[in-house]
């Protein structure tokens, strides 16, 4: 992608006509290094058409021999000013070191969770219920026989 390297928070590019920032470029080496067939591109502001584009002008590419390239992920600018949570997310999904079992199981590890934190809520919800219709069967607090909620009279 990018072969100058500078010493400031930003390079200009003058292929592009605009600056980027040097983790960018580390990004685009640390792609290299993972995977050789990987490369980060960027669409510059001047040559965005889409709103795709507009939204997310990075694409990480993967460039397989005998196999034809494809995108492994749009990025966002907000997703590339924290290049490491991208990094981690390709380290995290990497079939061929973690396994695909591995990968697997933290996928259904985090479907569980979600169905977990659903089913506590549901619990809560159901326990609410329970209590509150306790508390209309034994009369309230001032023990009535009639029980008024939400301007509705009930009688026991």
């Amino acid at each position: 992608m990018f072969s100058t390297l500078g010493q400031s928070s930003q390079v200009y590019n003058s292929d592009l006509g605009e600056f980027v920032r040097e983790d960018h470029i580390r990004v685009a080496q640390i792609l290299k290094d993972f995977k050789d067939t990987y490369s980060l591109v960027y669409i510059p502001v001047k040559d965005r058409s889409t709103p795709e584009e507009q939204q997310k002008p990075w694409a990480i590419i993967d460039k397989p021999d005998n196999m034809q390239e494809y995108v492994v992920r749009y990025l966002s600018e907000e997703e590339m000013r924290e290049p490491h949570k991208v990094i981690a997310w390709l380290f995290d999904g990497d079939i061929v070191r973690h396994g695909a079992e591995n990968v697997l199981a933290r996928i259904e590890a985090e479907e569980n969770a979600k169905k977990l934190m659903e089913f506590k809520r549901q619990e809560d919800e159901l326990e609410d219920r329970l209590e509150f219709g306790a508390f209309m069967a034994t009369g309230g607090r001032n023990k009535k026989h009639t029980f008024t909620h939400n301007g509705r009279k009930f009688e026991r």
